[in-house]
């Protein structure tokens, strides 16, 4: 969204926080629905890697995009290592709550 919608309530917090929130939740979800859908109850290191790629790339994209086509916003290289971050935290949380399965 243009940087003159965004809420003052948001604004005011540091995005960083935001950023890695929002990736956190993101990956999460997307353990718990391959571990819903595979029906077991652990996470191999492949789908923690596959996770956290796909997030990072999610992530660049999104960061490359709003640099060059939305207005009163840009690409933030620190944006883009906070939702990095942010999704390797969830990866690495799940995978100890969850248990690893090598495959």
């Amino acid at each position: 969204m243009p940087g003159s919608q965004v809420p003052k309530s948001l604004a005011s917090l540091n995005d960083k926080w935001i950023h890695g929130t929002i990736y956190f939740f993101s990956a999460s979800l997307i353990i718990l629905g391959l571990v819903r859908y595979n029906f077991k109850r652990s996470l191999s290191i492949k789908a923690a890697i596959l996770v956290f790629l796909f997030c990072s790339l999610f992530g660049g994209i999104i960061e490359i995009l709003q640099h060059e086509f939305i207005d009163q916003r840009h690409g933030d290289w620190l944006d883009f290592w906070a939702n990095n971050t942010g999704a390797a935290v969830s990866v690495l949380l799940w995978s100890f709550t969850l248990g690893r399965k090598a495959k």
